[in-house]
């Protein structure tokens, strides 16, 4: 299993501990480990990814709605943001490639 470190933007922090519980957020954190491109990617975002989760027992359909993006060489997975099902609709797909955008332009000004 490769080692990559999980960065969370505003949006996933701000919800996490309403949606998961530490078990719950380690379990994620797990299975995006061993599987990180087992999100769907959502066409338009620039790679983003929607990946369905089992949060309180709702199973996979009823649970909670993670958004990530992967920067493997880099070795990060970004956690954008996430939501139970029936909270809200899907993500502008413009909205989710402004922040991955924003995202890397942050990281490369940090690298040169």
């Amino acid at each position: 299993m490769a080692l990559y470190t999980f960065i969370e933007l505003p949006p996933f922090e701000s919800l996490r501990d309403e949606l998961f519980d530490d078990q719950g957020y380690s379990e994620l954190q797990y299975h995006l480990l061993e599987h990180p491109e087992s999100g769907v990617v959502i066409p338009g975002t620039g790679g983003c990814r929607k990946l369905r989760w089992s949060v309180n027992g709702k199973g996979k359909r009823g649970g909670a709605r993670v958004i990530y993006f992967l920067r493997l060489a880099q070795g990060h997975i970004v956690m954008i943001a996430a939501y139970g099902k029936g909270e809200r609709d899907d993500l502008p797909r413009s909205w989710l490639k402004r922040i991955k955008e924003a995202y890397e332009h942050e990281q490369n000004q940090k690298s040169r």
